[in-house]
């Protein structure tokens, strides 16, 4: 089964982005196809040098560089949010491939189901 999640918030906001991703974990160990769409705010979560602990929150973001260990490697960007939100991929912490609105559109029309929390 093809699985998208969508990731629209920022890391560290509530415990939205940490849930997304165990079960996206979660759905990788049974054998489904899991991708990652990073878009508005939630593109921060790829962010290299994020300093979660300097407030006191475990940083699970670094969780998004071992993801091939379950064979998700189908990482995806929004253009738009990157742009909105200021990033570059330079400034990402794993190579994903950067979509535009249109792009985006096929890539959901592809799936069996999508979550988006």
């Amino acid at each position: 089964m093809n699985l998208l999640f969508i990731l629209n918030k920022p890391p560290y906001s509530s415990d939205i982005g940490k849930e997304s991703l165990d079960m996206a974990l979660a759905h990788a160990t049974f054998d489904d196809t899991v991708s990652l769409l990073f878009t508005g705010q939630g593109v921060w979560q790829l962010k290299t040098d994020q300093f979660a602990k300097l407030a006191g929150l475990k940083e699970f973001t670094r969780l998004y560089t071992g993801l091939d260990l379950y064979d998700i490697d189908q990482l995806f960007v929004s253009e738009n949010a990157l742009d909105t939100e200021q990033l570059t991929r330079d400034q990402l912490m794993v190579e994903a491939s950067v979509l535009n609105d249109e792009a985006i559109s096929r890539l959901i029309n592809q799936q069996d189901r999508v979550f988006c929390l």
